[in-house]
């Protein structure tokens, strides 16, 4: 009979047990190594959130520009009363007025849209009236109109000898140029106001030329009405604009201005 210690079956199943012990301890070692909790759980605990930057001062003035839009323009369409409006030109967005203040009703100023005048911002220009603002409230200020007696005019357009009165003016083509590239220029020189009779426009009444100007060689006095330009009765801004866009191709310019409640013709010759 064989020993069973030298049996080749017992050697494979020695050999078996220490395999099986060993993969054993190694799985235990495993085991003890590996965290407690699961593979999922510990990709959510370790996530991190996509990195987006926040700007506070960006959401600051937004924040600031939403509330400040809301209380812009609180009230609207005051009248002011502290100021006259002698002329404008221009549109909404663009062009310019004469001002002054009632105070100071001889003292004029040019005032562009998008300029401060004492404080009040011009903001634009309507067809008879300029907007203004200040801390956030818009003013309007209406043009004057003026009424004349016609009445009066009537019984008045002819002199002694039943003739109309017509004085006649030279003008260089060159000065005619300088106002129409520079109409601020004009208004420097010369302030005009509407004069109406009910609602109707019956002329431009003259409020101001400056003394030794040329416009002041023209022959226009203070306080004449004018009434006509070229045989057209001038009832709008845009009759009269309407002329001047068109200054620099006639030869003549021809107005008719009511001076002492007489008619008087002037001729301009430009050369």
């Amino acid at each position: 009979m064989q020993k069973l210690s030298n049996s080749p079956i017992l050697k494979i199943i020695s050999m078996l047990l220490m395999l099986l012990v060993a993969a054993k301890v190694i799985s235990l070692i495993v085991l003890y190594l590996l965290p407690s909790d699961g593979i999922e759980l510990s990709i959510e605990e370790s996530y991190q959130p996509k990195y987006q930057r926040v700007d506070f001062k960006n959401m600051l003035n937004t924040a600031q520009t939403a509330q400040s839009s809301k209380k812009e323009f609180v009230q609207s369409g005051i009248s002011m009363t502290n100021m006259i409006l002698k002329g404008l030109y221009g549109t909404q967005n663009s062009g310019f007025i004469i001002v002054a203040l009632k105070s100071k009703p001889k003292d004029t100023q040019i005032v562009e849209v998008g300029e401060v005048y004492k404080g009040y911002k011009l903001v634009g220009i309507e067809k008879k009236s300029a907007t203004f603002t200040k801390n956030s409230t818009k003013y309007t200020l209406n043009l004057e109109a003026l009424k004349i007696n016609t009445q009066n005019v009537k019984s008045k357009v002819r002199d002694a000898n039943g003739d109309e009165q017509i004085s006649q003016k030279i003008v260089s083509k060159n000065d005619i140029e300088h106002y129409a590239k520079n109409p601020k220029d004009i208004w420097k020189e010369i302030s005009i106001m509407e004069v109406k009779d009910g609602k109707a426009i019956k002329g431009f009444k003259v409020t101001r030329i400056k003394p030794n100007s040329k416009i002041a060689t023209l022959g226009l006095k203070k306080d004449d009405i004018i009434i006509k330009a070229n045989n057209v009765v001038l009832k709008s801004y845009r009759d009269a604009l309407n002329i001047y866009s068109k200054i620099k191709d006639i030869d003549v310019v021809q107005i008719v201005v009511i001076r002492n409640g007489i008619e008087k013709e002037i001729v301009y010759e430009i050369n």
